[in-house]
C-alpha cells in the first residue's frame, strides 16, 4: 500500500504494542490514529464488573504512555450512543481512509463488528481485521467431514497436528500521527467513567497491591513464569493456595500478551529442557499448553455456536428443571453454604476478583449440582466479579461443569466438597485464610465441621448455625434431587421428541430418541469468487445447525425451573441414557403407513406419553 494511507487503529482487547498485527500494518502504511472507544450501551447485560474495569483503566494508561513514546497519542472516547457513531465521527474529523482492528470472537462482539464493518464499507471506508488473539482461527479446524468439533480433546488433537508458523508482527519503532487528530473530541481516562464511584476507587486500591496491569508487565510475568514456574507446573498447579498458576489470564484477556508469544516461549524452553534431560518438563508443558488450548476452544465454541451464552450446547438441557432459588443463590454468592472449601472460594472471589481454576470448578459445580441453580446465573455472576472476566472462557467453563457439553462433566456427577477439600487443601490453610470463623478448627475437622464433636467446636469457637452456617443441603439429599432432575429431563425430552414425530416412528428406533442432541456446523466448504474474505467472516444470527443430517434453524430455548411440573421425577436411573450413548446417530427411520396404521401408531405413541406423565 501507499505510504499515504490514513488509518484508524481501533483498540479493544489487544492493549499491547508488541505482536499487534493491526497496529503493525497501519504503522508501515502511513499515518495512524490509535483509538479506544468506551461505549457502555454496547455491552448490555454483559457490562464489565468493577475489577475488570479497574484493570482496563490501568492497562489503557499503560498503553497510552507507550504510544506517546512512539510519537502518537492514544485517543479515548466515551460514546453515549454507539461505537459505530463514534468511529464515523473520527473518520469525518480526520479524513481517515481505513479502519483496522484485531478480531474478537464472543457472540456479542461478533454481531457488533459485522454491523460496523458493513456500515463503514458502504461508505467507502476500507476495513481490515486481523488475528491477534488466537493460534488457530475458528474456521481453520474441522473434522474429517468438514464439521466443527464439539469435544475439546478431538479439537485439540487436531490443532496439535496442524503446523504453526509463528511469525509475530514487529512492534513499530515510530508512529506518524494522522493529520487532523487534533479535531477528534477525545477525553481523559478518568472521564471514561471506568470507576463509577469513590467506593469503587477505594476498593480498587487494594487490587494494585497484587496486580500490575499493562503489556510490559504482562511480558515480565510471562518470562518469570516460564523461567521459574513452568517446570514444576504439573507438580504444584493443582494446589489451591498460593501462586501455583501462571496468573496470566487477565493479561491474555485484555490482549496485553500475545498468545503466539506465550506458545513460542514455552516451546523454546521445552526444547532446551529436553536437551538437558529434564523429563518432568514434558508433562508440565503439556498441561500448560492444554490450558492455552481451552482458551482457544472457548473462542472456537462461541464462534461456531454463538447461542452458547444463552442456552446449552446439548439440546436436551432445555428440559432440565433448574431451581430458580434466589435465597440459595445468595448464600452461594456470599460464601455461606456451610461447606468450607466452597465458602472460602466464593469469599476469595468477592474480595479479590480472582481465584484458582480448581476452585472455580468446585464452586460452580456446587452451584449447578448441589443447588441446581441455573448455570447462566453462575456464568453471569462470574462475569460481574472476576478480574479476568472473559465471556468465552466463562461460557465454556459453566457449560462444561453443568453437563451442557458432550465431553463435559457427567450430568449425574456430584463431587463431595469435603473430599475435594482434603485433596486440594489438605492442611486447611486456604480455608483458614478466607474463613476466619474456622481458623482455630483442627485440620481433621476443618473440611467437615458438622461432624466435629461439640467439645472440638467449643474450643475452636465455632457455633454451627450461629457464626458459621450448617450445610445448606445434605449430600444425600443433593444426590436424590439431582437424580430426580435428570429423570425429569429425560422424560420431558423423550415426550417432546415423540410428539414431534407425530406417530410416524417404528419401535426399533425409539431407543435412538433417547440420545444427546449435539448440534453440527459445517466449516469446510467452497467459497464463491464473490464471497467476502475469510478474515471478515461472521456467523449468521440465524444459526444453521445440521441435526441428524438435516439442516434446520436452531430454536432451542433454555427453560427455567419446573419444580411444579405434573411429570413425576420418580423413575429408575438405570433406564436413563448414559453419556456413552452420545455418539449414536440419533437417526429415525420412517415407514409409509396406511391411514389406519398411522392412527394406530399415533394412539400407541400418545398412550406412551400418557404413561410417562403418570409414572
Amino acid at each position: 500500500m501507499a505510504r499515504s494511507e490514513k488509518t484508524i487503529v481501533w483498540f479493544r482487547r489487544d492493549l499491547r504494542i508488541n505482536d499487534n498485527p493491526a497496529l503493525a500494518t497501519a504503522a508501515k502504511d502511513g499515518s495512524v490514529l490509535p483509538l479506544f472507544i468506551w461505549c457502555p450501551a454496547d455491552y448490555g447485560q454483559y457490562y464489565p464488573g468493577r475489577c475488570s474495569r479497574w484493570w482496563l483503566k490501568q492497562s489503557l494508561a499503560h498503553l497510552g504512555k507507550s504510544l506517546e513514546s512512539l510519537g502518537c497519542p492514544l485517543v479515548l472516547i466515551h460514546a453515549e450512543d454507539s461505537t459505530l457513531a463514534a468511529l464515523l465521527e473520527c473518520v469525518h474529523s480526520t479524513g481517515a481512509t481505513r479502519v483496522v482492528y484485531n478480531r474478537l470472537y464472543d457472540p456479542i462482539t461478533l454481531l457488533h463488528d459485522d454491523k460496523i464493518k458493513n456500515e463503514l464499507s458502504a461508505l467507502g471506508i476500507s476495513v481490515q481485521c486481523f488475528n491477534g488473539d488466537l493460534l488457530y482461527e475458528p474456521w481453520e479446524v474441522y473434522d474429517e467431514n468438514g464439521q466443527a468439533f464439539t469435544t475439546f480433546n478431538m479439537y485439540w488433537e487436531k490443532c496439535m497436528n496442524i503446523p504453526i508458523e509463528i511469525s509475530q508482527s514487529l512492534a513499530p519503532v515510530r508512529l506518524v500521527p494522522l493529520p487532523g487528530i487534533e479535531n477528534v473530541c477525545g477525553c481523559s481516562i478518568d472521564d471514561l467513567g471506568l470507576e463509577s464511584s469513590k467506593d469503587e476507587e477505594s476498593s480498587n486500591a487494594l487490587l494494585s497491591r497484587a496486580w500490575s496491569p499493562g503489556w510490559r508487565n504482562a511480558e515480565n510475568m510471562l518470562e518469570e513464569f516460564v523461567y521459574y514456574g513452568l517446570l514444576e507446573y504439573s507438580k504444584h498447579g493443582m494446589r489451591v493456595g498460593g501462586s501455583t498458576t501462571s496468573l496470566l489470564s487477565p493479561y491474555l484477556h485484555f490482549g496485553e500478551l500475545s498468545v503466539r508469544k506465550v506458545y513460542q516461549l514455552v516451546k523454546m524452553h521445552q526444547v532446551q529442557w529436553e536437551t538437558e534431560g529434564k523429563s518432568e518438563a514434558e508433562e508440565s508443558v503439556r498441561l500448560f499448553l492444554r490450558s492455552i488450548g481451552f482458551r482457544e476452544y472457548s473462542r472456537y465454541l462461541c464462534f461456531n455456536f454463538p447461542f452458547t451464552h444463552e442456552r446449552s450446547l446439548l439440546g436436551n438441557l432445555k428440559h432440565y428443571p433448574w431451581r430458580s432459588d434466589e435465597d440459595r443463590f445468595k448464600s452461594w454468592r456470599q460464601g455461606m453454604t456451610g461447606y468450607p472449601l466452597v465458602d472460602a472460594g466464593m469469599r476469595e472471589l468477592w474480595a479479590t476478583g480472582w481465584t484458582h481454576n480448581r476452585i472455580r470448578v468446585i464452586v460452580s459445580s456446587f452451584a449447578v449440582k448441589f443447588l441446581q441453580i441455573p448455570w447462566i446465573w453462575g456464568m453471569k455472576y462470574f462475569w460481574d466479579v472476576l478480574l479476568d472476566a472473559d465471556l468465552e472462557s466463562d461460557i465454556l467453563g459453566w457449560q462444561y461443569i453443568s453437563g451442557s457439553l458432550p465431553d463435559g462433566h457427567e450430568l449425574s456427577r456430584l463431587d463431595s466438597p469435603e473430599t475435594q477439600g482434603q485433596k486440594y487443601d489438605p492442611d486447611g490453610e486456604y480455608i483458614r485464610t478466607w474463613i476466619p470463623e474456622l481458623a482455630r478448627m483442627p485440620t481433621e475437622w476443618i473440611h467437615c465441621p458438622w461432624d466435629a464433636p461439640s467439645s472440638i467446636l467449643e474450643v475452636a469457637g465455632v457455633e454451627l448455625g450461629i457464626n458459621y452456617p450448617k450445610p445448606i443441603v445434605e449430600l444425600h439429599m443433593a444426590r436424590e434431587s439431582l437424580d430426580d432432575a435428570i429423570s425429569t429431563m429425560w422424560q420431558l425430552d423423550t415426550a417432546a421428541k415423540l410428539a414431534e414425530l407425530d406417530g410416524e416412528v417404528v419401535e426399533d428406533n425409539i431407543h435412538n430418541i433417547r440420545s444427546y442432541d449435539i448440534p453440527k456446523v459445517v466449516l469446510k466448504k467452497e467459497l464463491s469468487p464473490s464471497a467476502s474474505s475469510i478474515d471478515q467472516r461472521t456467523p449468521s444470527t440465524n444459526v444453521q445447525i445440521i441435526q441428524d443430517g438435516v439442516m434446520s434453524a436452531s430454536n432451542m430455548q433454555e427453560t427455567g425451573s419446573t419444580d411444579n411440573s405434573q411429570v413425576s421425577r420418580k423413575r429408575s436411573c438405570s433406564s436413563l441414557p448414559q453419556k456413552s450413548d452420545r455418539n449414536g446417530t440419533g437417526k429415525v427411520s420412517f415407514i409409509i403407513f396406511t391411514r389406519k396404521q398411522k392412527l394406530l401408531m399415533k394412539i400407541r405413541v400418545n398412550f406412551h406419553i400418557f404413561q410417562l406423565a403418570i409414572m
